[in-house]
């Protein structure tokens, strides 16, 4: 998926800091809810490191699909839930529903990465392939890149102000912090696929 070898290697890095970050939040986080979401970020964060190399299109598919296709349905149960009073913000963490739908959006972004991207080719030849996506995975791709890099940006405000002391609690800056850096570092694998 990328070709350049410094993009490759800063996306690679970006990538583990936040699957290091999620086996962190792992490790110390209690709440259930919030260990499978840090369970699902880890797993993504781990195939984005693979997506970055041309031998990512030997991993198999389907089970990528079944992981991202399920955590995208995770997360939208758990923004329906938190929207709804039925689940608390202390189970998730403190934060609002807003970022059950971000984290939704990353699982989706993952899941149509997997779907475009040909079996088997390597990151030259998905050049050649994305310019040729139907007009369902195009416009799809520019919903989903723009809903990154928008996802991204508010990511990144939240990460001032919890720097500003607006929001102080260590948990809440490192998780705005790793999710400006996947929604991004998404958005920077997703705009080549779309634009090829």
């Amino acid at each position: 998926m990328v070709s350049d070898p410094v993009l490759q290697w800063v996306l690679t890095l970006a990538f583990t800091a936040t699957a290091a970050y999620a086996l962190l939040r792992l490790i110390v986080d209690r709440q259930p809810l919030l260990t499978v979401g840090n369970a699902l970020h880890l797993v993504m964060s781990a195939a984005m490191v693979a997506m970055c190399w041309p031998w990512w299109t030997v991993v198999p598919s389907i089970p990528q699909l079944i992981v991202f296709a399920s955590g995208a349905a995770w997360f939208a149960a758990l923004t329906v839930l938190q929207s709804s009073r039925r689940v608390s913000h202390a189970a998730l963490g403190g934060h609002s529903a807003w970022h059950q739908v971000s984290h939704a959006i990353m699982m989706l972004a993952m899941t149509w990465m997997v779907i475009v991207t040909p079996s088997g080719s390597t990151p030259a030849e998905d050049t050649h392939h994305h310019g040729g996506l139907d007009l369902w995975a195009s416009l799809s791709g520019v919903a989903i890149t723009a809903a990154l890099l928008t996802s991204g940006v508010i990511f990144l405000v939240e990460f001032v102000l919890s720097l500003r002391g607006h929001r102080t609690w260590l948990g809440h800056t490192g998780d705005v912090a790793s999710g400006a850096a996947m929604s991004l570092g998404m958005a920077a694998m997703s705009l080549p696929m779309i634009t090829g």
